[in-house]
């Protein structure tokens, strides 16, 4: 550890990090995990690593630059535990991609939160606040809803409107989740997903009856 002599005075002087992009998010990445979002800025950050916030522009244009590459750990990390599901039928598959979606959320609360400062562009929004893990992970779910529909286990429709209706049900239980600790939220989500995939499957030909 570094010290600096004023004299009468000593003061201890924070040892600087050798920085990399790697070693800058992992830093943020720590710092949103235990004191939040609203926790991070290039100065506090950089007091952390021992150096001044200008140092972080060499690797990071902005903040929010920054803040998306730490959002794209999580998006790698989400996209692990999907990948962890047990191949099978689509459906059951969505339904425990839907489980671990909101294990993440109570895993990773701050995280979580940061991930979802951002939007998939397959929306067609054109809010600005587009992002190309957010995109992959959004992408993915509309091709397995796209087979889904393919082994006849939903009505025909459009992907992308069954895509935005069940991740607004699963995230809406991922925040009453992390609102609500103790809640059977494995419970809830099966309950959510059965409530949709019911509504959604595919209805007899009346003619066939």
């Amino acid at each position: 550890m570094g010290q600096e002599y004023d004299g009468a005075h000593m003061s201890v002087q924070t040892p600087k990090a050798v920085l990399s992009p790697d070693a800058i998010v992992g830093e943020a990445l720590a710092m949103v995990r235990t004191s939040g979002l609203g926790a991070l800025s290039m100065r506090t950050l950089g007091a952390r690593m021992g150096v001044t916030a200008p140092a972080f522009y060499a690797y990071f244009r902005s903040r929010d630059e920054l803040l998306r590459a730490c959002a794209q750990v999580g998006y790698d990390e989400l996209t692990a535990r999907f990948a962890a599901v047990p191949a099978g039928r689509t459906i059951e598959m969505l339904r425990q991609s839907s489980l671990a979606y909101v294990q993440m959320s109570i895993d990773e609360p701050q995280l979580f939160e940061l991930m979802f400062l951002y939007s998939p562009d397959s929306l067609g929004v054109g809010s600005g606040i587009e992002h190309s893990g957010a995109t992959a992970v959004f992408d993915a779910m509309v091709d397995q809803l796209s087979r889904a529909i393919a082994e006849g286990d939903l009505a025909l429709g459009e992907p992308l409107d069954y895509a935005m209706a069940l991740w607004a049900a699963v995230h809406g239980v991922a925040t009453v989740a992390n609102m609500t600790p103790g809640l059977d939220a494995k419970g809830l989500v099966e309950r959510v997903f059965d409530g949709l995939i019911s509504g959604w499957s595919p209805r007899p030909d009346r003619s066939e009856l």
